[in-house]
């Protein structure tokens, strides 16, 4: 397991490959959790982060990798603050609509553009600043252009507030770990911190520890497996290669991608307002993506000769 570079890393085109399919996993899969029946958000949360634990250590462990002092100390806020994300946007996206719930979760890229140059000395550009303020007006559209299926709830906006806060932590947290750890190995101690930290949930709010029928069953196995293994995988890879604000600009696409799939797969119609939204962000996003990849074209071929040191699962 190579650990992560010790200096802050400039926007690549592999790095914004990862961070851009890791978006539209988690966008994809937020319909998931409000499909899954018998059991609130924090049952789901508890059984994905179980799971997924189990998965990423069997395959830690197969592939060599120890399980160390420093692995553990390196990558505690990034299980605490991932934690608090996951159990308070399950329990949000069950109360209130896919598009309100990851539309709050979008606003992180105001919260990351006060942080990024304090923290990692990043150098916010003006395109940066004019494309993200487009794209957070597209998510706005996206959001208030319809009725969520009348499905919204105040109750289930301000615990989408909490995952915001969370969320955004997580990315920090995420990103100073990422100068000492490698992607898996990383995503290895902050899945085993998330397991111990969940585990007084269930306890506390009684009946989470449900069941729920086959389909129920197989959602989770996805969320554990595509959702958490793959997208998280993917986006802690990213944070070696890409700019803290870059990666939080692109997940302003999560809601799009969020909101089409509610669509396609749950009684949460669009309106033609909305898709007009859609259209705006990833066009803002394109540009985002299309300026960071000629900044650096260069850094293709060593972000292949990492990619190859990583562990495959």
């Amino acid at each position: 397991m190579t650990g992560g570079s010790t200096q802050e890393p400039r926007t690549s085109p592999l790095g914004m490959t990862a961070a851009t399919a890791a978006v539209v996993v988690w966008g994809v899969s937020s319909v998931a959790v409000k499909q899954v029946e018998g059991l609130n958000g924090i049952g789901i949360a508890c059984y994905r982060i179980w799971l997924g634990a189990a998965i990423v250590i069997a395959i830690y462990l197969a592939t060599g990798g120890r399980i160390t002092r420093a692995l553990m100390r390196d990558s505690f806020l990034g299980g605490l603050t991932f934690t608090a994300d996951l159990v308070l946007f399950f329990c949000a996206v069950q109360i209130t609509s896919v598009a309100n719930a990851t539309i709050i979760g979008a606003l992180q890229p105001v919260l990351v553009l006060f942080l990024a140059g304090p923290l990692f000395s990043e150098r916010t550009r003006a395109s940066e600043v004019l494309w993200g303020a487009v794209a957070i007006a597209g998510t706005a559209i996206v959001v208030f252009g319809g009725d969520g299926g009348g499905a919204n709830s105040v109750q289930g906006d301000l615990l989408a507030v909490g995952a915001l806060v969370a969320w955004t932590a997580y990315f920090v947290c995420t990103k100073f770990a990422r100068q000492t750890l490698g992607a898996f190995e990383y995503l290895t101690g902050m899945a085993m911190w998330a397991a111990v930290l969940v585990v007084p949930l269930p306890l506390i709010v009684q009946g989470s520890l449900g069941s729920t029928d086959a389909e129920g069953w197989i959602l989770i196995v996805y969320l554990a497996i595509v959702n958490g293994l793959l997208g998280h995988f993917l986006m802690a890879y990213a944070h070696g290669h890409v700019k803290l604000l870059t990666i939080s600009l692109l997940t302003l696409a999560i809601p799009v991608f969020s909101a089409a799939a509610a669509a396609l797969l749950i009684d949460e119609p669009l309106t033609g307002i909305q898709v007009v939204g859609m259209a705006i962000v990833l066009g803002a996003l394109a540009m985002v993506s299309l300026a960071s990849a000629r900044r650096r074209p260069d850094l293709l071929d060593s972000d292949l000769e990492a990619l190859e040191a990583a562990p495959h699962p």
